[in-house]
């Protein structure tokens, strides 16, 4: 039954992770105490990319691609709900995980940066962390599979009950 509503909020999901591809998570500025600029960067599809940063970092598309393609296979295994059910937890439980991991490097992150453009440049700097547009569709995307979840075992609940009265 493709038409329930956890199809819809697995789309949402799916969008929310498209939407992550084309938009960066945060920013960062480093800037010294008499106002030089030592280090712009972004943080999102590419990972962490910048000017003075070390080339090689780790591309985060390929994180929200595999989300993504996961979301995807939750909306195709209409017809398997416990398969569904299954894929959907372990969805949730890895962008869970994902969330952890860039918020705390959001908020804890600052003095890695800080230490790590003083070790390169030898100065002392002021490190900031600006919310991008791709920050605000981290956690709608944990919502909507929650929701998810709930009508994926509402249905089974009503499956597994019509079998009892038969």
């Amino acid at each position: 039954m493709i038409q329930r509503a956890q199809t819809i909020y697995l789309a949402f999901a799916f969008g929310c992770m498209v939407v992550l591809l084309f938009f960066p998570i945060f920013s960062i500025e480093a800037n010294s105490l008499d106002g030089d600029v030592f280090l712009t960067a972004f943080f999102g599809k590419d990972g962490l990319v910048g000017d003075g940063l070390p080339a090689g970092s780790f591309p985060m598309s390929y994180i929200f691609i595999g989300l993504a393609v996961l979301t995807f296979a939750c909306i195709l295994l209409f017809k398997k709900r416990p398969r569904q059910l299954l894929l959907t937890r372990l969805n949730f439980i890895l962008h869970l995980l994902l969330v952890i991991g860039v918020y705390s490097f959001y908020y804890f992150g600052a003095s890695l940066v800080e230490t790590g453009v003083a070790n390169a440049h030898g100065v002392e700097v002021d490190v900031v962390f600006i919310m991008e547009l791709g920050f605000y569709f981290l956690i709608p995307t944990l919502a909507f599979l929650f929701l998810a979840i709930r009508g994926i075992k509402r249905d089974e609940n009503l499956v597994n009950s019509l079998d009892r009265i038969r």
